[in-house]
């Protein structure tokens, strides 16, 4: 079983992205900055009054997977996030469902280690898969 987490945007900076996401939703929680030194990126969650998270991500460090769809203007509400209670077992019928996974799955500090992995769609948005939980 898979459950929404969160939609993912790209944003410069991640204080100039809040700013400008709060002038378009009404903000319930803002949380503390992750620094991702495996993912290279820069996250924070901010969740809306309707219960809605939003995860900006912003680049860190050279070879960031972030800057060229910042620079390509494409891309910048860059995928939806599930979470997954059977990742492995998610990420093969994701495969046979025609999703081309964009690289290996990753630990991810913003989810305490666990495993995240990103697929291109056979619409053409991107999908993130979340490790729910690890072990037995």
């Amino acid at each position: 079983m898979r459950k929404f987490h969160h939609i993912g945007l790209l944003v410069k900076d991640l204080a100039v992205g809040l700013e400008k996401l709060e002038r378009t939703i009404d903000v319930a929680s803002v949380s503390e900055v992750i620094v991702d030194e495996n993912l290279l990126v820069l996250i924070q969650f901010i969740t809306d009054k309707s219960g809605v998270r939003y995860e900006l991500v912003a680049p860190f460090g050279v070879g960031n997977p972030v800057e060229q769809a910042l620079r390509s203007k494409k891309n910048i509400l860059n995928h939806v996030a599930y979470m997954s209670q059977d990742f492995d077992n998610d990420f093969v019928e994701l495969r046979r469902s025609g999703a081309i996974p964009l690289g290996m799955p990753k630990q991810a500090k913003a989810f305490d280690g666990r495993r995240v992995v990103f697929f291109l769609t056979s619409l053409g948005f991107i999908f993130e898969l979340v490790e729910e939980s690890r072990g037995c």
